[in-house]
């Protein structure tokens, strides 16, 4: 091998491990900046915070390093035979991490994403889908250059099988995608966990649901108020947050159900509302930041229906809320179900990702 191809190579293979843990670092600070109220994401405040909130073992993080910790073992195997890559393969590696560094470059330059569901982004393809599906193409390509670093590394020829990657690619996103669907269906709450142990936790909080005509609680949105008047009727919860906004010149999600609980006695200094909340984010956001650091809160309940909760765990843990999960008595078919923890599944895995919710 002649020096020129030899500082080709080093040139790339530099590129390369630069490339992942560039992306490494920067994702892993990406979704604590979306949900945290700096600026800039290279400030001292916010690089103070990061350092502060970060948990190795969560979820999202554990992507991010597991995905490129893979990558540079095998971009170092490549390394250390070199005298038998393909060159040609290593171009492609090259290419497509520039790819996608041009798709994170458009997603991040665009400003924080709202605090809106993906799905509804993904139906209306206003600015902020378009945010989501090219963060999502992103994450699906910096995987798929992990993977074809490794197919080059690990054949014998040292050359790049294209469909070989995108089949393995396919296969891991998929595979990804049915464990987390699975843990939403059959996410099991912690009702019988807080009756058994005799728990009382210092709150629970009710998400908001969508209200009818007439400022009268929709069926979904009762339910999960008669949760949280059972809960706190049994001692279980001492307060009830209710969260939720809602359209100009109506009574919000949280004022709603404020009523509600009203009628059936639970005293108003017992009661805190958020009402300006559109999201799940933008509600556990409201709850750490104004009630739950301030009041020197333990252990707090979140109420919702049963394929919600999976989602809202994990937005609590990112937070560092212990919580507990409990589910409303709403009743839904099996095809509903099924179609809501499809939806609930891919917010997750975003979640996780980006810190989208």
């Amino acid at each position: 091998m002649n020096t020129k191809k030899d500082k080709g190579i080093i040139l790339i293979i530099l590129w390369l491990v630069c490339y992942e843990l560039g992306i490494l670092f920067f994702m892993e600070a990406y979704k604590y900046w979306l949900n945290s109220s700096y600026a800039t994401i290279f400030s001292r405040g916010f690089i103070s915070y990061f350092f502060s909130s970060f948990s190795l073992l969560y979820t999202g993080n554990l992507f991010w390093i597991t995905i490129s910790l893979i990558a540079i073992i095998a971009i170092i195997n490549i390394s250390l035979q070199s005298a038998k890559v393909n060159r040609n393969a290593l171009r492609v590696l090259v290419i497509f991490s520039v790819i996608s560094l041009i798709m994170l470059s458009f997603g991040f330059f665009q400003g924080k994403i709202p605090r809106e569901t993906f799905y509804e982004n993904l139906v209306t393809l206003s600015q902020k889908g378009i945010q989501t599906i090219t963060l999502s193409v992103f994450a699906i390509l910096h995987l798929f250059i992990a993977i074809s670093a490794c197919v080059i590394s690990f054949s014998v020829l040292m050359k790049f099988y294209i469909f070989r990657s995108i089949w393995i690619t396919l296969l891991v996103v998929f595979s990804a995608y049915c464990i987390v669907f699975l843990f939403a269906y059959n996410f099991k709450d912690d009702l019988n966990l807080l009756k058994n142990n005799k728990k009382t936790v210092d709150a629970g909080t009710v998400l908001g649901a969508a209200v009818w005509g007439g400022n009268r609680p929709s069926p979904v949105l009762r339910e999960r108020i008669n949760k949280g008047y059972e809960l706190y009727n049994t001692n279980i919860i001492r307060n009830i947050i209710l969260t939720g906004g809602g359209a100009p010149g109506e009574m919000t999600e949280a004022e709603v159900s404020k009523k509600e609980l009203l009628k059936k006695g639970v005293p108003e200094r017992n009661i805190f509302i958020e009402n300006k909340s559109n999201s799940t984010l933008e509600q556990i956001q409201y709850l750490n930041n104004n009630l739950y650091k301030k009041n020197n809160w333990k252990e707090i309940v979140i109420i919702s229906d049963n394929f919600h909760l999976l989602r809202t765990k994990q937005i609590c843990k990112f937070f560092g809320i212990n919580s507990y999960m409990v589910a409303s008595d709403t009743p839904l078919s099996t095809e509903s179900t099924f179609n809501f923890c499809i939806k609930e599944s891919f917010a997750v895995i975003l979640f996780w990702l980006f810190g989208i919710g």
